[in-house]
């Protein structure tokens, strides 16, 4: 897997998760509506998932190492991928997403969200910056470090300015 820059939306992790999202909820219900928890709860299960089936017969270390590093990693461009989207809606009134099988672009003009969403997305990528971090280890021998620390900051003070306006309901 790659990236080409520091947006989920420019990896292959982060536009996997999208497809799942895709696939298994947006276009279901024609692209109207983004409902953050939803998707965020669905991200995580699948991943979850597919560890299960992958795994089976595999050693305790390797069991150990998904748990202690991939499946934080992959989550955490999950949550990123789910903040992007939001912060895109919130700035364009809308998020755009690419439909593959259509052909053709989607415009998705309703996001349905708590502040409790909100605040789960927000406490997430803030914990995506500590060095700690599994997805911050694989940034930080990156000369776009900065310009992703930027990105995540960004993406925290968007959630944050939200919450601030008591974003229950509708972006």
């Amino acid at each position: 897997m790659g990236s080409w820059g520091v947006r989920a939306h420019e990896s292959d992790c982060g536009l996997d998760l999208l497809a799942v999202a895709e696939n298994r909820i947006l276009r279901g219900i024609k692209f109207k509506t983004f409902h953050v928890r939803h998707i965020t709860e669905l991200l995580r299960a699948h991943l979850i998932d597919e560890f299960a089936k992958e795994s089976y017969g595999w050693e305790a270390q390797y069991i150990d190492f998904f748990y202690e590093y991939t499946l934080p990693h992959d989550f955490a461009h999950a949550v990123m991928l789910v903040a992007e989207c939001f912060a895109d809606y919130r700035k364009k009134g809308k998020y755009v997403i690419h439909d593959y099988e259509a052909k053709k672009n989607r415009h998705i003009s309703e996001f349905v969200f708590t502040n409790a969403d909100l605040e789960f997305l927000l406490t997430e990528l803030q914990s995506i910056l500590n060095p700690e971090h599994a997805l911050y280890d694989s940034w930080k021998n990156s000369e776009s470090l900065k310009k992703w620390q930027a990105h995540i900051k960004l993406l925290c003070d968007t959630l944050s300015q939200a919450i601030s306006e008591g974003g229950d309901g509708n972006g």
